[in-house]
């Protein structure tokens, strides 16, 4: 139900009124007189607010698990650093190890604070459930130890479940499916090897939007979207005609994130350049993704999107028909790419390589449509001073549309391989590259790439 303002307004100045005050700590009287930001046009408010001047990352994450479930806005009184530790909790019967959990029904509101992550075994960062937000602050992650190297462990802020952690078929985890959640007007500070933001499993129905990420040398992704496991899946080439035999008999699927807005984004400076993988923003097997107003001063790559190891080959027929499709990337720019502009590659690669050398019979074509219509508009990428930079890359897709792209200053302006069946560049601008275009393609060649007016 969508609140009017002025019942809003009232509902909270009752609340004000009464003293809520998080964990009995009272707060300057002109704090607790503060009306609450009112919600965007089409955003429902929550029921309460809840104002707090929590003296740690312990009793923050007190006080909103006694909030869960009450659609409660828990406002930081000022902004202040709030150190988190590593905990283990008990969420609904389930084990969660994170610095700190937005629960279900909570909505963070940071209010110019900066939460400081002291990480010091494996874990989460800022965990979000279904239906629960955090906003208005900065998340730093100021110690790493133990990490495993999945990129949503020590990332600044994560939804979903990792590889492994999204239970069975019988028993599916409490996050390995999570909706309804958003981030808004934060700032990542992420110096350790692993994602700023990271979205796992079946991530949807949510935002990430009004985020900066600041210069690091190390982290992994500025935003990343990775598809999940329910039950032991595995994934080396020749495991692959086993797991097609656990997922006939119901003991294994795949989670993959949708729905997913991804808006007014400033990324700084990511130096790691280990390989394409290093993005800006990056996805792995997802569908239904916008990419909106990304600015990047250097990365690898601005924007890769990928296939992912199995693609939608074990996925739930509600995702598996899906598949790859409905990407939106518009209003993007980088200034220095240091490897790629954009990576457009659909192949499910661990299943292609495990039908080609050892007999499987896949369930899906691991190749073909491959990424499914993307849509990719007003872009500008430029190459940083890294010799081999490509603007474009792009195998294993379909019907791809590019308007108003312009690629400058890389050794291959647009390079097109195998697999490809149909891109069409309208008004784009390939030009002051050492080679514009290449369309090549050694096992299947690339058809229907066509450029108007022609480069």
């Amino acid at each position: 139900m969508l609140f009017h303002r002025r019942r809003f307004l009232a509902d909270a100045a009752s609340l004000l009124a009464g003293g809520m005050v998080g964990l009995g700590v009272p707060g300057p009287q002109g704090q607790l007189a503060a009306a609450p930001n009112l919600p965007s046009e089409g955003e429902r408010a929550p029921k309460k607010l809840l104002v707090t001047d929590a003296a740690d990352g312990a009793a923050l994450q007190n006080l909103m698990y006694r909030e869960s479930g009450n659609d409660c806005c828990v406002r930081i009184a000022r902004p202040r650093e709030i150190t988190c530790l590593v905990r283990e909790d008990s969420v609904g019967g389930e084990r969660s190890i994170h610095a700190l959990l937005v629960p279900e029904g909570v909505h963070l509101d940071l209010n110019g604070a900066t939460l400081r992550l002291d990480l010091r075994s494996n874990s989460y960062g800022v965990r979000l459930a279904s239906h629960s937000s955090v906003r208005k602050g900065t998340i730093r992650v100021v110690r790493s130890e133990g990490k495993g190297s999945q990129a949503c462990w020590h990332s600044g802020v994560s939804v979903g479940a990792a590889y492994g952690d999204g239970g069975t078929p019988d028993k599916p985890g409490r996050f390995s499916k999570v909706t309804d959640w958003a981030m808004d007007n934060l700032t990542i500070d992420q110096q350790v090897a692993a994602s700023a933001i990271q979205i796992m499993s079946e991530a949807c129905q949510g935002t990430i939007k009004n985020i900066r990420v600041l210069d690091s040398e190390k982290a992994l992704l500025g935003i990343g979207l990775d598809w999940g496991s329910v039950g032991p899946i595995s994934t080396p080439d020749a495991e692959i005609p086993r797991m097609r035999r656990l997922w006939e008999q119901g003991e294994i699927y795949s989670t993959h994130p949708h729905d997913i807005a991804i808006e007014n984004i400033r990324v700084g400076k990511l130096l790691r350049n280990v390989d394409g993988n290093d993005a800006g923003v990056r996805c792995s097997a997802c569908h239904r993704i916008t990419i909106r107003n990304v600015d990047i001063e250097t990365a690898a790559t601005a924007v890769a999107i990928f296939g992912g190891d199995l693609g939608y080959e074990f996925a739930p027929e509600d995702q598996r028909k899906f598949a790859h499709a409905g990407y939106v990337i518009e209003n993007v720019r980088i200034a220095a790419a240091l490897r790629y502009g954009i990576v457009l590659n659909g192949m499910a690669d661990n299943v292609w390589r495990s039908r080609k050398n050892h007999g499987y019979d896949s369930v899906r074509d691991p190749v073909h449509p491959g990424l499914d219509k993307p849509q990719i508009r007003n872009v500008e990428l430029r190459a940083g001073r890294m010799p081999g930079a490509q603007g474009i890359y792009a195998v294993a897709l379909s019907d791809a549309t590019l308007e108003k792209v312009d690629v400058a200053g890389f050794d291959i302006g647009v390079h097109v391989e195998d697999w490809v069946r149909g891109m069409r560049f309208r008004d784009c601008k390939i030009t002051g590259n050492k080679q514009n275009t290449r369309i090549e393609g050694a096992t299947e060649p690339a058809v229907g790439v066509v450029f108007e007016p022609a480069v």
